[in-house]
């Protein structure tokens, strides 16, 4: 199980929702103005994009649609802790490799 934990991966994934959570706050405070869950809405393009492959038609998200942002905020902060296991996966093996050869 260590092997899956990652501190890096932590880090990604918190402030992507920590992110989601602004923009989220950022468009209650601009509702009902031209494009005000614009930067919310491609924030969460993975989740809108993985939805509408899985359902096979639109998948609409808008700031209103709490339920479903927080949904986008779990599904986008997945990847975020994915790319922070690898980069930690292979600092650790690099670093590894490193003072293997160092010792020889």
């Amino acid at each position: 199980m260590r092997r899956f934990l990652s501190w890096t991966g932590l880090v990604l994934a918190a402030v992507y929702a920590a992110v989601f959570a602004g923009l989220h706050v950022d468009y209650l405070r601009r509702a009902g103005t031209w494009f005000a869950d614009l930067p919310l809405v491609l924030s969460a393009l993975p989740f809108t994009l993985t939805m509408r492959a899985l359902n096979g038609g639109s998948r609409d998200l808008a700031g209103d649609m709490t339920g479903r942002v927080i949904a986008a905020a779990a599904f986008c902060s997945a990847p975020a802790y994915l790319v922070g296991l690898a980069v930690e996966t292979i600092a650790r093996a690099a670093i590894a490799a490193t003072i293997g050869a160092r010792d020889r």
